[in-house]
């Protein structure tokens, strides 16, 4: 391949990583290029909802406010067969249930309107990591180059195997993960938090949207695969009358990424970082994966336009692994706390419901 610096950055995948870094890069004056093999980024692992900080940044960069869906305020814990609830109300508890596909394109488009070059329906077909440049071979037989790059596409993603790191999706941590979409005609917008007291954890999110409910399970219950549970929980809400008996139209069984960031060897290569699913960024509680998305791409962002500048451009990269954890450790380990010793008092006592939603919607520490 040709050795060129066509780019300052470039960043494979168009998901919400890649499209922030680059909205980020672009305004430290950096030239970056998107490149995405599909169409249209697909959603990753988001949850259908963004927490106060994703919604502060998507506001912050222009985003237009169509995409960021329906706001609530606070939320509702329940127990796992639904009999239990408790309504937690905090002026820190708010965000938007939005539609997961809506978040993506209109990150991407945001991206492309502050200077990116966005290249979709290519993919990477080789790697090469020079001490000078970055330079890919693309899926349509043509070259390009950079002095860093940022991985961003997806769990599984083949470009980290290109430029040999591993992917999110070598990390196992227990955890299974299955999802649904199911119509709704409910009034009602926000999150019901469902957790199951037994001894393996389980969490059901459903975010009530204007037209849909996505309803996401996550589970260390090995006896049951999570696609199972989730057909549970979905019987039981329909005798419940938290929705209709309109069937799912569409149920998935995922890789499960929650927390797995903090345990993968490195997010550091040469002259690249992994960001986004590609690097687990995965809440293990909430199993939100949008604002560590976001978070890790404006991070990997400011960490390059350092790098950059710096006398040992290396160097300055490897500052990034330090840098993630001080921001996102916190908000993407299960709380350090015994949940089925902590749940029976959910129901019951103000302070401990509060904190329970303070540590799933926002990471903070039980």
């Amino acid at each position: 391949m040709t050795r060129n610096r066509e780019y300052d950055l470039l960043i494979v995948g168009g998901g919400p990583a890649g499209s922030a870094a680059a909205i980020v890069a672009t305004q430290r004056g950096l030239r970056v290029r998107i490149l995405e093999r599909y169409p249209s980024p697909r959603p990753g692992q988001c949850a259908g909802w963004l927490g106060p900080g994703a919604l502060a940044r998507c506001q912050a960069w222009g985003v237009e406010a169509a995409a960021l869906g329906r706001p609530f305020s606070g939320l509702r814990l329940r127990s796992w067969d639904l009999k239990q609830c408790v309504e937690v109300h905090d002026p820190k508890l708010k965000g938007s249930v939005a539609p997961v596909d809506g978040i993506s394109a209109a990150l991407l488009h945001r991206a492309a309107a502050c200077g990116a070059q966005v290249t979709c329906g290519v993919h990477v077909e080789q790697v090469q990591l020079g001490e000078s440049a970055v330079n890919l071979r693309l899926s349509d037989g043509s070259t390009t180059g950079g002095q860093v790059l940022l991985i961003a596409d997806g769990a599984a993603s083949p470009t980290a195997e290109l430029a040999h790191l591993g992917a999110a999706r070598r990390v196992g941590g227990g955890l299974t993960c299955a999802a649904a979409i199911v119509p709704s005609d409910q009034p009602r917008t926000g999150l019901d938090v469902v957790l199951s007291a037994g001894p393996e954890l389980k969490v059901a999110t459903f975010a009530h949207g204007p037209d849909h409910l996505r309803v996401v399970v996550v589970s260390r219950d090995e006896t049951q695969p999570a696609g199972v549970q989730l057909q549970a929980i979905l019987s039981t809400a329909r005798a419940a009358g938290l929705l209709s008996a309109t069937q799912p139209v569409a149920v998935s069984q995922t890789v499960c990424l929650a927390g797995s960031a903090l345990e993968m060897e490195s997010h550091v290569g040469k002259r690249c970082l992994l960001i986004g699913d590609a690097g687990g960024f995965v809440s293990a509680f909430s199993h939100d994966g949008l604002y560590p998305a976001l978070r890790s791409g404006e991070l990997a962002a400011e960490t390059v336009a350092a790098a950059l500048r710096a006398r040992v451009l290396q160097d300055e990269l490897a500052t990034f692994s330090a840098v993630w954890r001080s921001e996102l450790a916190e908000y993407l380990r299960m709380p350090n706390t015994d949940l089925g010793l902590l749940l029976p008092m959910v129901f019951s006592n103000p302070q401990m419901s509060r904190r329970i939603a303070r540590a799933f919607l926002l990471g903070q520490a039980l």
